[in-house]
């Protein structure tokens, strides 16, 4: 009896243990799901920008015998810019054409207290520019060489006719920085100092000379520093990416 109940016993055992061994190769496992890399909204790496200069407040070159603080001067939209990009330097060029009616005080010799003219200014530069990263918000600086060309008129504006006609060689460091308000679309702002060699010309009509046409003429050459406070607000749309 004890070795049928021992019997029985591994009998019952080895039933159990069979029923509890699964066969690997018929279980079912789910599909892994594996995460998908995440992209940045705001990939900052593009190859070209172009912008436009939306406002500016800056200081032109003298006129006539004012003094060396000269007075800031607002514009908007009067300025495009196009950059090559390479990592974090940039090439750029850029234009910017200024046209206003401006009044001087005590601004010559025989001419009035007070007298309003048109000025009007076209500065071409190229330049480098470096980014501090890669970031949204980006701190950038750099330096741009250019040549500047201006003219003050007061005929139609007077009796005395006056002209400054002023040529100049720019160096111009500046610093700025640039944040991306939506993808490829950023905003800009930027300051700068100008460094220049200048030509000026003057001239006076006097009353007794307009129909001859004869002017009292002044001629300089001269070294001159004016600076941009706000040098350029852009607003600039970004292309050709170069990395994913």
């Amino acid at each position: 009896m004890r070795h049928i109940l021992l019997v029985a016993t591994l009998c019952f055992g080895c039933l159990q243990l069979s029923a509890q061994v699964t066969r690997v190769d018929t279980v079912t496992y789910p599909t892994p799901a594996i995460p998908k890399q995440h992209k940045s909204n705001f990939n900052t790496d593009f190859g070209y920008t172009v912008a436009i200069r939306a406002y500016a407040y800056e200081q032109f070159p003298q006129l006539f015998n004012q003094s060396a603080e000269q007075p800031n001067r607002s514009s908007s939209f009067n300025g495009l810019l196009f950059k090559l990009n390479d990592n974090q330097i940039s090439y750029r060029l850029q234009a910017a054409y200024f046209d206003d009616v401006v009044s001087l005080d005590n601004a010559c010799e025989g001419c009035p207290p007070s007298m309003t003219g048109q000025l009007k200014n076209t500065a071409i530069k190229v330049g480098m520019e470096k980014n501090v990263n890669y970031s949204r918000f980006q701190p950038y600086f750099g330096a741009d060489l250019g040549f500047m060309v201006q003219r003050f008129n007061t005929e139609g504006h007077g009796p005395v006719i006056a002209e400054d006609n002023r040529n100049a060689l720019l160096f111009s460091p500046f610093i700025g920085a640039k944040v991306y308000i939506v993808p490829r679309v950023a905003i800009g702002a930027e300051a700068n100092v100008n460094i220049a060699f200048t030509h000026q010309k003057t001239s006076n009509y006097y009353s007794e000379a307009l129909a001859a046409r004869t002017a009292d003429q002044t001629k300089k050459y001269r070294w001159e520093y004016f600076f941009a406070p706000i040098a350029a607000i852009t607003v600039q749309y970004n292309f050709g990416l170069l990395s994913q």
